[in-house]
């Protein structure tokens, strides 16, 4: 009977030396679809109106996108070269001088403060790179507004060139070799970044809307809340013209609050549940759109609640939290695509040493000192450790070990177990 289940094997194909050189994983540009003849702009979002509607309309939107770009723009840049295993700043470089000064009418200040402005708002921010030389490096960097671009797909690589189009029609066609494209990382594009904004985008359009009900409140302040009873003889057209003369009367500032003398009952109406929640409603508005953005309200000048401690909280959380992520991903994009053109061995880096907000206390740093000297750290070791600032001290390696640590010999009974401690604890 078991003789009728037999174990059998499924049998495995057995491939060539050269079937197995032969096989190959693809590309994302390989299995990107060709359909796209033409260069495109992003399908899901209009830099154009993002900067009308967004930037230019809404004192949120602006503001915490102008506190990550001076952030970002505040820190300094540098050129290192791998040497060994270090990694040291090279101060006389060609790739430090494009950042000392990457063209006659731009600072490398500017040049990263609005390509911050445009990771925000369309997510990508474009470089062109002007080449020349025996080697074709760069030696200019140009910024190109995110909302005249188009972008070329490839096959070899993601992206074949990039069409700069300006509004009076002219196109430039850039290769990708010669473009510097900072982008943030997009699950709904191969090719474009993903804006911040447009995740803001819903809060945005409804802290707009409410500045235009407001400030149409404000101008029209002298309309009192009212409802105004006429005699039921009074026909519709009268009924119009008494409404025109009201409005007249009281429309605009200058009217604002004017008394009201009229032969009918007047009835004054308060404000309702509704208006109340839609003024609590504007800062929760705000608060979505700050958290987007990674900026507290209190960052942006809603200090109202915040002291002293925790402003400066607040503030450090802002770099480790927001603005040193965005340093990290650009540093690494303009290795990729700038420091490499210079050779293999060459990066660029940011500098956060002299951001006081990133500083720990002098007093902390003492204290912590102290501690590790009781440890039995090095004073040369301690002082490079915590970034004291001091220069090596010729008796800064001896070591002194806290007498609390001194090792016992109470039950040691031969003199070779004791000489084995003593050069065990002190090295002799």
């Amino acid at each position: 009977m078991f003789g009728l289940f037999k174990k059998k094997t499924i049998p495995q194909p057995i491939y060539s030396v050269q079937h197995q050189l032969e096989v190959k994983s693809y590309s994302l540009p390989e299995m990107t679809p060709r359909w796209s003849l033409f260069a495109k702009r992003h399908e899901n979002w209009d830099a154009k109106i993002a900067i009308n509607e967004g930037y230019n309309a809404s004192a949120i939107v602006y503001t915490a996108i102008e506190k990550r770009a001076k952030l970002l723009a505040s820190v300094p840049w540098r050129a290192e070269r791998l040497r060994g295993d270090e990694w040291e700043h090279d101060a006389n470089s060609p790739l430090q001088q494009l950042i000392d000064n990457p063209n006659p009418d731009t600072t490398w200040y500017e040049l990263i403060y609005m390509a911050s402005q445009a990771l925000d708002i369309a997510g990508n921010a474009y470089m062109s790179e002007v080449r020349g030389g025996s080697r074709g490096l760069p030696f200019q960097l140009w910024h190109l507004p995110p909302e005249y671009m188009r972008i070329k797909p490839g096959q070899q690589q993601l992206i074949e060139r990039y069409d700069y189009e300006e509004q009076n029609g002219t196109t430039w066609r850039i290769p990708s070799e010669d473009m510097i494209h900072l982008r943030m990382p997009n699950p709904n594009s191969r090719w474009f970044g993903m804006p911040l904004l447009m995740a803001a985008g819903r809060a945005t359009d409804v802290d707009r809307e409410s500045g235009d009900w407001q400030k149409a409140s404000l101008q029209n302040r002298g309309v009192l809340d009212m409802v105004v009873k006429v005699p039921p003889e009074v026909d519709a057209m009268q009924r119009q013209e008494i409404r025109d003369k009201l409005q007249e009367r009281q429309t605009g500032p200058n009217n604002a609050r004017a008394p009201i003398v009229s032969s009918g009952d007047v009835q004054q109406l308060g404000q309702n549940a509704v208006e109340m929640d839609f003024v609590a409603s504007r800062r929760a508005v705000w608060t979505e759109i700050a958290a987007v953005f990674g900026v507290p309200l209190a960052a942006m000048g809603f200090t109202e609640d915040v002291n002293l401690a925790n402003a400066q909280a607040m503030e450090k959380q802002i770099w480790q939290d927001t603005i040193i992520p965005q340093l990290e991903l650009l540093r690494r994009q303009f290795t990729q695509q700038l420091a490499r053109d210079f050779g293999d061995e060459w990066r660029l880096t940011y500098d956060t040493s002299n951001v006081t907000a990133l500083q720990e206390n002098f007093g902390d740093k003492l204290a912590n000192a102290e501690r590790l000297m009781r440890m039995g750290f090095t004073r040369n070791e301690i002082n490079a450790r915590l970034e004291l600032g001091f220069d090596d001290m010729p008796d800064g390696n001896v070591r002194y070990e806290p007498a609390g640590l001194l090792p016992s010999l109470e039950g040691v009974t031969t003199d070779e177990e004791k000489a084995n401690i003593i050069r065990l604890a002190y090295g002799a």
